[in-house]
């Protein structure tokens, strides 16, 4: 084995352990101190790896491009923050914010993206997944805490919003770079998508599940943006080619954005997996329903979706009377001996059921019970 190459499994074994004490051990390592880490093994790479190929060039509509897509992204989620709504970012811009959060992520970027350009561009077939396992680690460093993973909101929101996303933006990411050589492109990216959040004071309430598809999706239309624009043999790359790559990106993304507004609940209609036994018969545990928001009055029969003190609960409407200031509404689950107790009133009213999608909600409930 040649020494430069025992260099470069040297330098990526010590990546890969450094990269798991973050996550371990994340109360010890600030962010400051993950940035200095990763800064060292910048300059060591570039002294140590001497590749044969380019160090890298300066593509500057590459650039342009990707600094786009970034604008356009932000734009897309803070118009959509318009109709979900907003919330008050929990770290406010100050120099205290940009001493601990703003310097030291634009230098984890910035040592991150060149560790990986140098690492690449020496050996990218094997160095490749290496790569990728380690900057899907220092991702879960530096987003969530190892320790925090107790509930099944936390859990999806660790597998689905960090480590899937993570994986498909990284993916593009190790693709730039060995089929550009530009890293400069990703940097740019990775900030403007990543250090926003301590600039502006409102975020968008977009649903975890909503945001961690979209982060998933994005990825795969920048990849196919780049193929269309940058194919090395363009007249080959055929107008039946870009079609067919157009309309099978059209369609994941119709069927993908369906999708997010049935999980989110934030649209008009809403999916919920059934996690107790309360009405089997009718609707069975693991079942996911479909349900309609209140646009109609509800009638004895309906099957209607409730909140009683912040759980949403799927149970039948037996009767409702008028008090005089307000219809109340008597439920039940069709399992269930006896009736639920107390009343319903409009405001409690979320929806009414439509449509059963039998077994779907199987997996979820599993989890669930694992984790509480």
């Amino acid at each position: 084995m040649k020494k430069d190459k025992i260099i470069l499994y040297i330098i990526e074994s010590f990546l890969i352990i450094f990269s798991l004490c973050f996550v371990f051990f994340s109360e010890k390592f600030t962010k400051i101190i993950m940035a200095v880490i990763l800064l060292i093994f910048m300059i060591i790479s570039n002294k140590f790896i001497k590749s044969y190929k380019s160090k890298g060039r300066y593509n500057k509509k590459l650039t342009n491009l990707m600094l786009m897509i970034a604008i356009v992204y932000l734009a897309s989620i803070y118009v959509l923050g318009i109709y979900v709504g907003f919330y008050n970012a929990t770290v406010k811009f100050s120099k205290w914010t940009i001493v601990n959060y703003i310097i030291p992520y634009i230098l984890i970027i910035v040592a991150t993206e060149n560790i990986r350009k140098t690492i690449l561009l020496k050996d990218n077939k094997k160095s490749n997944i290496i790569i990728l396992i380690v900057c899907v680690i220092l991702d879960i460093a530096l987003t969530t805490n190892i320790y925090s993973v107790k509930t099944l909101l936390d859990y999806f929101m660790l597998i689905g919003f960090v480590i899937f996303s993570s994986i498909a933006n990284n993916l593009l990411y190790n693709y730039i770079i060995i089929k550009h050589r530009n890293c400069r492109a990703i940097i740019f990216y990775r900030i403007i998508t990543t250090v926003y959040v301590y600039f502006i004071p409102i975020i968008p309430n977009i649903h975890i599940l909503f945001e961690s598809i979209l982060r998933m999706i994005i990825p795969y239309i920048i990849y196919l943006i780049l193929q269309i624009n940058y194919s090395k043999k363009e007249k080959e790359f055929s107008t039946k080619k870009k079609t067919t790559d157009i309309l099978i990106t059209s369609i994941f993304a119709i069927l993908a954005i369906g999708l997010l507004m049935l999980v989110s609940c934030k649209f008009k209609y809403g999916s919920l997996v059934i996690g107790s036994g309360s009405m089997t018969g009718t609707i069975n545990k693991g079942d996911v329903i479909i349900y309609e928001t209140l646009d109609e009055k509800v009638e004895i029969g309906d099957i209607i979706v409730f909140l009683n003190e912040d759980v949403r609960v799927i149970h039948r409407v037996i009767d409702k009377k008028d008090s005089g200031t307000g219809i109340r509404y008597y439920t039940k689950g069709d399992a269930n001996p006896n009736e639920d107790e107390g009343y319903r009133e409009e405001s409690d009213i979320i929806g009414k059921v439509r449509l059963r999608l039998p077994y779907l909600g199987q997996l979820t409930v599993l989890i669930s019970e694992i984790f509480n």
